[in-house]
C-alpha cells in the first residue's frame, strides 16, 4: 500500500460543501475526533497471514488511524472476511461481533478468536497430520487433474473423513490451517481456473512459487498454526463474538457501530463472485453436502450459484447496501470501497449523506497485486 493520502488537488471530488483536513480527509458536517487512550493500542499487525483477495491485512495501520475517531463499545464487522478487521477493532478496546456469509470464513473466524492453540499443542496437530491415511473419496474422484495433484487429492480425503470424529475446536482450528495451506499450493492463491498445468509445465513462473507448491499440506498447515499460536500468546485479548454464517442484515443484537466492508464490483466488466474464487474452501467447510452443491455443468466443479447468499450482483448491490445503512442508521456505519468502482464513490457518499447528519470521507493510494493501476480505498463514516 501507498503511504501518502489523496488530496483535493489530486482528483475531481464529487463533494462540495466540506472541508479538508491535513492528512486529505473530507468532512462532511462536525463529526468529531476522539481522542481515546485506545490511539495507544496495538494495530493488529500479529494477525496471521491472509491472502484473499481485498484483504484489509495490509491496510490496518491506516485503519486504525480512523478508527480511533469512532467512539462507541460494541461494533459489528458485518462482512468479516479473514477477521483481521475484527481483530483490529478488538485491539483499541471494542467489543467486536465477527460475522461473514461464508461457512469456510466462519470456522477460521471460530479458530483464530479462541484460543483454540492454548487447548491444542503444536505436537497434537503435527501427531494428527501425520497419522492420516490418503483415501479415494469425493475429492479425488471429482477434482482429478484440477487444483492438486493425484496425491495431494487423496491425502485431503483422508484428512476430511478423520477430521469427521473431532471436536468442533480441533476441527475448525485445523480446516483454518488446511484453507491456508490450499492457497498457498495454488497459483494466484485462488480456485477459479483448472490451472494445475502452471504447477506441473516447469514453465515460468509469474504469480507463485514452486518451492511452496511442492510442500506437502502438513507442513503448510502447522506453519499456519504457528501463526495463529503467535497471535493467541502476542497479548491480552478481549473476546470476539462470532455470529452463525449468514447475511449482515440478519445478525442479532444492537451496536454502536457497524463496519461494512462488502465485495467490490467492477464498473466496467464482470466482477467473479468470491463464491466463484474459493468455491473449493467452501466445499472443504461443507463436506459432507459438497457433493450436493456441485454444479455438475461447471468444468471447474464449482459450487452452485445461489448456494451463498453474497453480494454478487450490481442489479442487487446498491439496494442492499441502501437496505443494510438504513436499517443501522442509529448507530455509526463505517463503509470500506474502492473509488472508481461501482457504485460510485459520489453515488455513496450522497447514501450516506441522505440517512446521516454528520459524514466523514477519507482516501488512502494502494496497490494491488498484478495490477499496476494506483487505487484510492474510500473510507465513508456516518453517524446520525
Amino acid at each position: 500500500m501507498l503511504r501518502e493520502s489523496i488530496t483535493s488537488t489530486e482528483r475531481s471530488d464529487p463533494v462540495s460543501d466540506e472541508h479538508r483536513d491535513d492528512r486529505g480527509t473530507a468532512v462532511l458536517g462536525t463529526l468529531p475526533i476522539c481522542s481515546s487512550p485506545r490511539a495507544q493500542a496495538k494495530d493488529g499487525s500479529d494477525f496471521p497471514s491472509t491472502r484473499y483477495y481485498g484483504s484489509k491485512k495490509r491496510q490496518l495501520e491506516w485503519l486504525r488511524e480512523e478508527f480511533v475517531r469512532i467512539r462507541g463499545n460494541t461494533i459489528l464487522d458485518a462482512f468479516g472476511g479473514t477477521g483481521a478487521v475484527s481483530h483490529l477493532w478488538r485491539s483499541l478496546g471494542w467489543k467486536v461481533t465477527y460475522n461473514d456469509v461464508f461457512t469456510f470464513n466462519n470456522i477460521s473466524a471460530r479458530a483464530i478468536f479462541s484460543d483454540s492453540t492454548h487447548v491444542h499443542s503444536e505436537n497434537s496437530v503435527r501427531e494428527f497430520l501425520h497419522e492420516v491415511q490418503p483415501l479415494t473419496g469425493f475429492i479425488s474422484r471429482t477434482f482429478e487433474g484440477l487444483y492438486f495433484l493425484p496425491d495431494e487429492n487423496a491425502w485431503l480425503d483422508g484428512l476430511l473423513v478423520k477430521l469427521q470424529g473431532q471436536g468442533e475446536s480441533f476441527r475448525c482450528l485445523l480446516l483454518h490451517c488446511l484453507f491456508q495451506a490450499c492457497l498457498q499450493k495454488r497459483p494466484f492463491n485462488l480456485f477459479h481456473r483448472a490451472n494445475l498445468h502452471l504447477r506441473t509445465s516447469g514453465g515460468v513462473v509469474k504469480f507463485g512459487n514452486r518451492t511452496t507448491w511442492a510442500r506437502p499440506f502438513r507442513e503448510l498447515m502447522l506453519n499456519a498454526y504457528r501463526e495463529v499460536a503467535r497471535m493467541q500468546t502476542s497479548a491480552m485479548h478481549l473476546p470476539v463474538q462470532v455470529a452463525r454464517p449468514g447475511p449482515a442484515d440478519t445478525v442479532p443484537g444492537t451496536f454502536d457501530a457497524v463496519y461494512l466492508d462488502p465485495p467490490y464490483l467492477h464498473r466496467a466488466r464482470k466482477t467473479e463472485s468470491y463464491l466463484h474464487r474459493y468455491h473449493f474452501l467452501e466445499g472443504l467447510a461443507r463436506y459432507d453436502e459438497w457433493p450436493r452443491l456441485i454444479d455438475t455443468r461447471s468444468p471447474i466443479r464449482q459450487i452452485k450459484e445461489g448456494t451463498v447468499p453474497e453480494w454478487a450482483s450490481k442489479m442487487d448491490f446498491r439496494e442492499n447496501l441502501v437496505g443494510l445503512i438504513e436499517k443501522y442508521r442509529n448507530s455509526q456505519v463505517i463503509l470500506s470501497y474502492v473509488s472508481d468502482e461501482f457504485p460510485s464513490e459520489s453515488d455513496l457518499i450522497e447514501i450516506f449523506r441522505s440517512n446521516f447528519d454528520n459524514v466523514r470521507v477519507s482516501r488512502r493510494s494502494f496497490s494491488r497485486a498484478l495490477s499496476k493501476k494506483k487505487f484510492f480505498e474510500v473510507l465513508l463514516s456516518g453517524r446520525p
